[in-house]
């Protein structure tokens, strides 16, 4: 006894395939737009921000440096992991001439607060902490938190990463930054 194919069975399994197809192709897209930093090799763009410590900090002046541009939040999970690290480090590598700018991006009606509130439990944050805007996060791309970039003396984007580093991996990058020719 054969049986006869349903058609309408047929017709709700292509549309759960299609349905499928199409999720995936969003998904896929979405993944693109949110991985996508400032290319590997360009100029970073200049900014000026406000410091918890008191003066601002223009980006450009800070040539002759390796910078890590560092976005974060005080609410932020893999941030709070990474920063005790990632300010050992410049510490370890600060002779050699690298510094940390560690943009907030906590709520501009609190950032103030909550910034200065965090850095009172890490005080070595202190001088490397800066008040962000979502206009800066914008130009920088930062669709996640921590987003890094790493900069090598001559202002260059030497690599950047949306996530959480490895103390490995940031170790990596500023010797990468620091071996970069201007």
């Amino acid at each position: 006894m054969s049986r006869r194919p349903n058609p309408s069975s047929d017709a709700v399994t292509w549309i759960i395939v299609a349905l499928l197809l199409v999720g995936a192709i969003v998904m896929g897209f979405q993944e693109v737009s949110f991985s996508s930093l400032l290319k590997d090799g360009s100029v970073a763009p200049d900014f000026t921000v406000k410091t918890l410590a008191g003066p601002e900090i223009t980006l450009s002046k800070l040539r002759g440096k390796v910078v890590l541009v560092d976005f974060w939040a005080t609410w932020c999970g893999p941030c709070q992991k990474e920063m005790p690290y990632l300010l050992e480090l410049v510490k370890d590598y600060e002779a050699r001439g690298v510094t940390l700018v560690a943009v907030s991006n906590d709520d501009l009606d609190e950032q103030t607060q909550v910034v200065a509130a965090y850095a009172q439990k890490l005080p070595a944050l202190q001088p490397f902490a800066a008040y962000g805007t979502p206009e800066l996060g914008h130009q920088y791309q930062v669709h996640a938190l921590p987003t890094l970039y790493v900069l090598d003396a001559s202002g260059r984007i030497v690599t950047s990463q949306q996530g959480q580093a490895s103390e490995a991996q940031l170790r990596r990058w500023i010797e990468r930054a620091l071996e970069a020719k201007p």
